[in-house]
Parts: C-alpha cells; sequence; structure tokens
C-alpha cells in the first residue's frame, strides 16, 4: 500500500518515503514512526505505543520519542507541526488528508533502482564533463572516460551514477570489474561483459565466436589474438547501432595483461560506434604496478578524458552526513567527520556507523529538540494570530515574505498589483496585529526574524519557487533598462525560481551580478553568483562550454576572497571542464592556477603537462605567453 499526502508517498512494500518522486533518506525508526501514525490516523498514537512498537526490546526515555518525531517532521517538511500534530499529555496525531493506491510491482530487470536509492554528494563537475563525452558516443562518436583517485575515493560510485543516468538516456550499460585474486584467469572482465552483451541482445551466436575469451585462454599467435580481439570490438560496435552502450571497467588497476591487452585495441577502434567506455583505476602508487604503464598509455588516447576525484569539501561531508543521517548535522560533528575522515567518502559512511557517530548525532538530535521545542511556541502563536487576519492580508505578507524581512512599499505594490491605498489597508492590519513595523515612511520590516520565516515556510518548494518567479519578472519589468543597480536582487530571485523558471535568464543575471560584485571588491557576494550561475547550468544540457567560464570566474571569486581550499577545487573543476570543451587557454589558467595551491604534485604537474599539450600550437601571443608560463611552472615546479 502507498500513502500518499501532499507532495510525499509512504510506501509499504519498498519501506521508503518519496518526495515527489524521489527518495527521501531517512532512518529505519522514523519510517516506523511514520507509518505507525498514519495507519492510526483515525486517532492518537499514545506516547506508550510508540515506545512499544519503536523500541519493543529496548528501554529508552521520551527524548527518544522526541528525537524520532522531530526528524520525521523534518523529513516531510512539517516545521509548523501541522501535519504530525502534538496532543498533550497523550501522544501523537497524523492530520493531514491520505489518499490510498496500490503499490506498483518492480519492473523485472530494473538495474537503476540500487544507483538511485544511494547516496551521491558532488562530483558536479566530474558528472558534467563525462554527460558531454555520453552526449558524444550517443551521436556515434565512441569515447573513453578515465575516473582515477585512491581507495574509499568514489569512482566506483560516480561510475554507478554515470550509469543510471546513461540508462535514463536510453543507453544499454554493461559493467565488469578485475579481480584482486592473482588466480582469477585472463580475459575476466571482458568474459563477464560478453555474456551480458548476448544475454541482452539474445545472441548466443557470440559466445561460440569468442569461446577462447570465455575460457580464459591468450593465444600468443597474434593472429589469433587480432580476430579475437576485433570480434569482441565488433560485436560491440554493431550492438551500439542499435542501442548506444555504456561500457564500464572498473578497478583497472587489478587487471590482468591480456585484458588491457584487448582494452587497448577496444579504446582504438570504437571511436565509429555509439559507445562511452568508463574506466576507473586507483592512482596511488600506479607507476610501481606491472599495470602503470599500459593504463598510462590507454589515458593518452586522442578520444580519452582523465577525471581525478578528489576528497570532499567540508560542505559536502555536511550533505552526506544529512543524507545518511536524515537530520542536518552541526558544525562541530560535521567537522569531526571531515577531519577524522580527511574528505575520503568511504572512510566517512564507515564512521558514521560507528557509536561514536550514532552518540554524537544523539546528543545533537536532543540539543536541536530542546531548541525546536524552545521555538515552537512562538511558531504556534503566529500561526494562531495569522488566522485571525484576512485571507487578502496574509497574501500580501507572503509575499512580503518572498522579499525578505524588509521591504518597500513601492517594491511590494510593483510585486503584488495592487493599488497604493489597497495595500496601506492590508499592511496597516498586519501593523496592528503586531507582524509588521514601519521603521520609516515607505518601509516596512517584519517584527520578528520569525514571523518571516513562518510565512515562507508554509510555501511548498515549489510555491517558493513560483513565488520568486513572479517577483523576479515583475521587478525586471519595472526596472527596465535601469537594472544594473538591482542585477543582484534579481540574480538571487531568478535563482531561487529554479527548476520552473527561465533558465537562460538566471544564468545572466547572476553572471552579472557576479562580475559587478567582483568589480566592486565583494568576492564573497561574487562567489556566491557564480554559484547560482553553475546551478542553473546544471540543469541544461551538459555539453554547454559556457560552463567553463562560470567554473573560472567562481574559482577567481573564491580566490580573491581568500578561499583558498575551495578555489583550488574550483581550478580543478574548471580544468577538467575546459579539457572537456577544448578550450586551451583556459585549461592553461587553471592549471597554473591549482598548481599554485594544490599540494599534490602528480596532479599538478598532470594538469600543467596537459595544459602544454592543448597549447601545442599557439593562435596568438596570448596562447604563446600562456604556454611559456606553464613550461616555467613545469621544469621549475609550482610555487607554494
Amino acid at each position: 500500500m502507498i500513502y500518499a499526502f501532499g507532495e510525499y508517498e509512504l510506501d509499504e512494500r519498498r519501506f521508503e518515503l518519496r518526495q515527489a518522486g524521489r527518495k527521501v533518506r531517512v532512518q529505519p525508526k522514523v519510517l516506523d514512526l511514520l507509518f505507525l501514525v498514519v495507519r492510526a490516523r483515525e486517532g492518537v498514537v499514545l506516547k506508550r505505543e510508540l515506545l512499544d512498537a519503536i523500541w519493543p526490546d529496548v528501554t529508552v526515555s521520551e527524548a527518544s520519542i522526541s528525537r524520532v518525531i522531530l526528524e520525521a517532521r523534518r523529513a516531510i517538511g512539517d516545521e509548523l507541526q501541522q501535519i504530525i500534530v502534538t496532543v498533550r499529555g497523550r501522544g501523537f496525531r497524523f492530520a493531514a488528508t491520505i489518499v490510498e493506491k496500490e503499490s506498483a510491482p518492480t519492473p523485472p530487470g530494473d538495474a537503476t533502482g540500487a544507483a538511485a536509492d544511494g547516496i551521491f554528494v558532488g562530483r558536479d563537475a566530474c558528472l558534467a564533463a563525462v554527460a558531454a563525452r555520453l552526449e558524444e558516443a550517443i551521436a556515434g562518436r565512441g569515447s573513453l572516460v578515465w575516473l582515477s583517485g585512491e581507495a574509499g575515493i568514489g569512482k566506483t560510485r560516480t561510475a554507478e551514477e554515470v550509469a543510471r543516468r546513461a540508462q535514463a538516456r536510453g543507453a544499454t550499460v554493461l559493467a565488469a570489474h578485475a579481480h584482486e585474486t592473482p588466480g582469477a584467469p585472463a580475459f575476466w572482465m571482458w568474459a563477464e561483459l560478453v555474456r551480458a552483451l548476448a544475454k541482452d541482445r539474445g545472441d548466443e551466436a557470440l559466445l561460440a565466436k569468442v569461446a577462447p575469451l570465455l575460457a580464459g585462454v591468450a593465444d600468443p599467435s597474434e593472429a589469433a589474438q587480432f580476430a579475437l580481439f576485433d570480434a569482441v570490438t565488433r560485436s560491440f560496435r554493431e550492438a551500439s547501432q542499435a542501442r548506444p552502450l555504456v561500457v564500464v571497467l572498473d578497478d583497472l588497476h587489478w587487471a590482468d595483461e591480456p585484458s588491457l591487452r584487448l582494452l587497448e585495441f577496444f579504446a582504438r577502434e570504437i571511436r565509429k560506434g555509439a559507445i562511452l567506455l568508463i574506466g576507473t583505476y586507483r592512482d596511488s602508487g600506479l607507476q610501481r604496478e606491472p599495470n602503470g604503464h599500459a593504463i598510462g598509455g590507454l589515458i593518452g588516447q586522442a578520444n580519452s578524458l582523465s577525471v581525478p576525484l578528489r576528497s570532499f569539501s567540508l560542505d559536502e561531508i555536511a550533505r552526506l552526513v544529512e543524507l545518511s543521517g536524515g537530520t542536518p548535522p552541526s558544525t562541530a560533528f560535521t567537522k569531526a567527520v571531515f577531519e577524522r575522515s580527511g574528505g575520503n567518502p568511504l572512510y566517512a559512511e564507515q564512521l558514521l556507523k560507528t557509536d561514536w557517530a550514532e552518540r554524537a548525532m544523539l546528543a545533537a538530535a536532543h540539543e536541536m529538540t530542546s531548541t525546536m521545542d524552545l521555538q515552537q511556541g512562538l511558531i504556534e502563536t503566529i500561526c494562531r494570530h495569522l488566522e485571525t487576519m484576512t485571507e487578502a492580508g496574509r497574501e500580501v505578507l507572503t509575499l512580503a515574505a518572498v522579499l525578505g524581512r524588509e521591504f518597500p512599499l513601492g517594491k511590494l505594490g510593483v510585486v503584488s498589483g495592487l493599488a497604493s491605498e489597497a495595500l496601506l489597508d492590508r499592511l496597516d492590519e498586519a501593523v496592528r496585529a503586531n507582524f509588521v513595523l514601519q521603521p520609516k515612511e515607505g518601509l516596512f520590516r517584519f517584527a520578528h526574524v520569525l514571523v518571516r520565516d513562518v510565512l515562507y515556510k508554509r510555501l511548498s518548494s515549489a510555491e517558493r519557487a513560483q513565488r520568486h518567479r513572479v517577483v523576479g519578472e515583475a521587478l525586471l519589468a519595472h526596472y527596465g533598462d535601469a537594472i544594473e543597480p538591482h542585477v543582484g536582487e534579481l540574480a538571487d530571485h531568478f535563482a531561487r525560481a529554479l527548476p520552473g523558471g527561465d533558465l537562460e535568464r538566471a544564468i545572466d543575471l547572476a553572471t552579472r551580478a557576479a562580475e559587478q560584485a567582483g568589480g566592486l571588491g565583494r568576492h564573497r557576494e561574487a562567489a556566491k553568483h557564480w554559484q547560482q550561475a553553475a546551478h542553473a547550468f546544471a540543469l541544461l544540457p551538459h555539453n554547454d562550454a559556457r560552463r567553463v567560464a562560470v567554473q573560472l570566474g567562481l574559482a577567481r571569486a573564491r580566490l580573491a576572497a581568500d578561499q583558498r581550499d575551495d578555489a583550488r577545487d574550483s581550478f580543478l573543476d574548471a580544468a577538467i571542464l575546459a579539457r572537456t570543451f577544448a578550450r586551451a587557454g583556459d585549461l592553461a589558467e587553471a592549471a597554473l592556477a591549482y598548481a599554485g595551491l594544490a599540494s599534490d604534485v602528480a596532479q599538478r604537474r598532470s594538469l600543467l603537462e596537459q595544459a602544454l599539450a592543448a597549447l601545442d600550437e599557439p593562435a596568438d601571443a596570448k596562447a604563446s605567453g600562456l604556454k611559456a608560463r606553464v613550461a616555467t611552472a613545469l621544469s621549475k615546479g609550482p610555487a607554494r
């Protein structure tokens, strides 16, 4: 059974909560509580019933109920406690309207569920670069992508996310991995791929054509080897004519020598096929591995894109913790996880499963519960008072909340479309109710930040975006040709109107606001607007070369704001994108800046070498100067 309320669904069969079709990551006990109150929505669930149902074999205090209730309310956007209602002295009641419907069965052979349900954080620039290569492959130009990094950095998870997106674009995904075990037969990963391809196409004859490969026999004869390699490659290329193929080869640092020889052949021959090949390998100590030379040759292929994965930033670790636990973490806890894991996603995920992390999150949840309880009395009072106003008065206040805590009368009149007299009547009602103050003529301000927050948070995410779109378009029309003094304000509204708003307008305004703020020396503000432009580009097709300029702008702003770690990561992202779109000058700038900020000597040198190769034939004096700077940086070593 599926219980639907608003934009949320509780699915009994899959034991999950979804918002607008996407799974919401919550702890199992939170789901237990939600199912309990939803099934008993005709009455009140007593606290004792909650304790017995959720903690049947454990003695816990009522503070545990408060924690889970808090997390459940956060999960369904019930900050105002209007869905899970507290019945004082007794328990809780579910107050939203429920629509019941039968669960749909899982389609047979559905391979997207695990990847779609898994946590995936960050890697925006990486995904954009790989997505551009995917579009090339779909268009019939085969391409190679190599994901590298240390153990646990997320190479496999990133490849899975790319595969999930490729399936959504209609591609067939075939994946295999090399075994660490030395006794694995030759061609092990290729045998997995061929069997999967034969099954997908219903082509049993293919297995007979490549019988030596399936048997793990590496024939020393060059003619026999060529015939086998050609048969394998031809079968994949022919399959891609019917449907694009994405081939994922994981853990290539463990691959056997015959498999790498076949991979080298395959990589040269797929350029005219609708095939994207993604290989992952550990780059740490690769030069000491037997496969290092072979993998290095593969990366040097003309149609290759090398994408090194870095550790997570502090913000990305915070997002990972929130998605894992269902609750925004405290700054102190996030820093502790970041420092203990070194930003490595796998280490961070393992750390979150330890007793230490569970105790720390529990303590943080209790602290948030007491804070929420302290403010909840104010929230309930505000909600009761709002109901005493007329509907027209509440509507004007809601629109004012979209503008911000402080709002000029003229601006509110523009976005509301009301005449001055009608608008003043409704604001007078809010002043009398002590919701709004008038510090000076023509200017109004919410009396308390919670008043504005309650009004704003009563709107759903879609409603907020729609209101920002209306406000942004009204102000844009009002300002006409004189928008320059207001470009930052407009950029904020159009950015918050996404994804349903005007993407190109949002990008244009965010870019202009970023350049304006940077010119005035407000570099943190500039970085915010560059980030808005980057988020807007994430909603457009990934093969848009303008992403390079935006990423470079973000990197420069962060460096100017002395956010050196963020700037370093942004320059690396810019370099990856610049290489993807063959922007040699931008690649050189990003590589030089990254070399001055990063401590990873191998990565710095790799980027500088890529930049130097891209500038091989300078077209003008500027390119020639960049080439000289890159060559100097390579010869002397990047300055620290």
